[in-house]
């Protein structure tokens, strides 16, 4: 065999092992790819079901303030309504009294002034 063949074999072997070995690596890169695409993926379902936690307790949290808030102001206005009850409700005690006193007294001088007609 001449030798520029053999040169040229040779450098056609080392170019197929190098093409092979190239393929190899780009196998290894595609797997490792993959491999850290399954983690990012993971870790990001971590992050979400994390943040989703958090925005479900800050809003829990949210709503308890806004309720307790409401409860309050409706305490507030419940006492006010049953004091101003109470103060009408005095007043008209006191209203029925003097009504029933000034009713008594106007019976009791109709009957005196029929006496002293009689």
């Amino acid at each position: 065999m001449p030798d520029f063949l053999i040169v040229y074999m040779a450098a056609v072997e080392k170019i197929i092992t190098a093409l092979s070995e190239l393929e190899k690596d780009i196998d290894s890169l595609s797997m490792k790819v993959q491999d850290m695409k399954k983690r990012i993926l993971t870790n990001s379902d971590k992050e979400i079901s994390q943040l989703r936690e958090k925005v479900i307790e800050v809003a829990r949290t949210e709503s308890e303030k806004i309720i307790a808030t409401a409860k309050k102001e409706a305490e507030e206005k419940s006492q006010k309504i049953l004091d101003d009850t109470e103060i009408n409700l005095t007043k008209l005690k006191e209203n029925t009294k003097l009504s029933f006193d000034k009713s008594v007294k106007l019976v009791v001088d109709s009957v005196l002034n029929k006496g002293d007609s009689i």
